[in-house]
């Protein structure tokens, strides 16, 4: 594994290299799906705090769950210079590329999709938390006013079933406000996500889900 400010390499396998834009945007390089400021796609679990939060207790948590209510990783949250760390740690998933978001609602449970109308894994999750009222999807980092603030970078997944990945988000916070993330849900997706097509990227179905609760 390899990580510097301007550099990420996810495993040679999965064909997957990007470098970092300016400030907190990501691009796609040569297609490959866009990843995020992070550590990602690494062999070794347990990701901590960046030294930014090395020395902060995690503010928030997440125990991520199956549909069947299996334990599957956890995730912590720090806040640091106005921002919100994401740090996953999931189990249990399907080798390969997949789509990771802050959703609306604080709950795990199934209920109807609003886009098919179809009772789905974690639709009670809602969709994608949007507190600047783009509607919608796109590049993890951009504006909130351009696409939802609660779109994350892939979570690329080793041959293990493990997948980690740390991310800064500078349009969400832990606190008490609008921006707010606690109480409302992180979902991992079977499939990548695109960065693109609303309402989700075409991530696919909603495999793990965990509710944001204080730590």
């Amino acid at each position: 594994m390899k990580t510097n400010s301007s550099r990420v390499d996810a495993p040679d396998n999965l064909g997957v290299t990007l470098r970092a834009a300016a400030g907190s945007a990501w691009r796609p390089l040569a297609g490959a799906m866009a990843i995020g400021q992070l550590v990602s796609g690494c062999s070794m679990m347990n990701l901590g705090a960046t030294n930014s939060a090395s020395a902060a207790e995690p503010a928030a948590r997440v125990q991520l769950m199956t549909a069947a209510g299996a334990p599957a990783g956890e995730a912590t949250l720090y806040s640091v210079k106005g921002a919100t760390e994401i740090v996953i740690n999931a189990t249990g998933l399907k080798p390969g590329v997949h789509g990771f978001h802050i959703h609306t609602n604080g709950v795990c449970a199934p209920a109807p999709d609003a886009a098919t109308g179809q009772t789905v894994a974690f639709g009670a999750a809602g969709g994608h938390f949007d507190p600047g009222g783009s509607a919608k999807h796109g590049q993890p980092g951009e504006s909130p006013t351009h696409n939802h603030a609660g779109d994350l970078p892939n979570l690329v997944v080793e041959a293990d079933g493990r997948g980690a990945v740390r991310y800064v988000n500078s349009y969400v916070t832990i606190a008490a406000g609008p921006q707010s993330v606690m109480g409302r849900a992180l979902v991992v997706h079977a499939d990548p996500d695109d960065y693109m097509t609303n309402p989700a990227g075409m991530s696919g179905a909603r495999v793990l889900c965990g509710v944001i609760k204080p730590a």
